[in-house]
């Protein structure tokens, strides 16, 4: 064997081993690749199910449930300081069986419901007696003496009508306001809930009688 076969030789063997130094490389990066992975929604998946653990269960509702549970923008009101009315209740120690009080009506509307069925609807005003609120704040003339100086129920004319001690006439004594055709106690604009509701009858901005459709009557004859 001449030293230039020789030579050929080696470099032969030197090519080789580069090539097999390349593919056992690409075929262990390969095996790496497909190698599993761990999940990284292992987790938020586990915490999932944990938190729909109730979801088709009965809520088996009394008056001793506990509504946050299920109400849940309702129980953050007292935390809000636009929600005055929850945050002045809550200051008092006020629960929420204590104002919704109609036990019959709050059973009927629970009946057949489970977690996770639905989100909760709002806790009805129905169901709050307007006795519990003459409890601690006294009558409709107890609080027409301490809001006697409100603005709040102010018409586009700049009259302005105690909210406590609406003017007489035919139509406020055959429609007697409760408490809660103003107040909601979750709410945060009490004043504009107030001028919806006098709004019903007075929608055109003004709380003068006979600009609507009784003007119109009077204008034909």
């Amino acid at each position: 064997m001449t030293t230039h076969t020789l030579t050929h030789d080696r470099r032969i063997a030197l090519l080789a081993g580069i090539v097999l130094t390349m593919v056992l490389a690409a075929v262990l990066s390969l095996a790496v690749g497909c190698s599993p992975k761990a999940s990284t929604e292992a987790p938020a998946k586990s915490e999932q199910n944990s938190a729909s653990s109730m979801d088709g269960q009965p809520v088996n509702w009394t008056m001793q449930s506990d509504c946050a549970t299920c109400h849940t923008s309702e129980a953050a009101s007292p935390q809000d300081a636009a929600c005055v009315q929850a945050v002045a209740h809550e200051a008092e120690g006020v629960t929420c069986a204590q104002c919704h009080t109609d036990e019959s009506t709050l059973s009927t509307s629970h009946t057949s419901v489970k977690f996770g069925d639905k989100p909760a609807t709002k806790p009805t005003v129905v169901t709050v007696d307007e006795q519990t609120c003459v409890s601690c704040h006294g009558s409709m003339q107890d609080m027409a003496a301490k809001t006697v100086d409100s603005k709040a129920l102010t018409d586009d004319n700049g009259v302005t009508v105690n909210p406590h001690e609406r003017p007489a006439g035919q139509a406020h004594e055959d429609n007697p306001a409760t408490c809660t055709d103003c107040h909601n106690n979750h709410s945060k604009a009490v004043e504009k809930d107030a001028m919806k509701y006098c709004a019903q009858c007075h929608h055109r901005g003004t709380f003068q009688c006979g600009t609507c459709h009784e003007l119109r009557e009077r204008s034909t004859k």
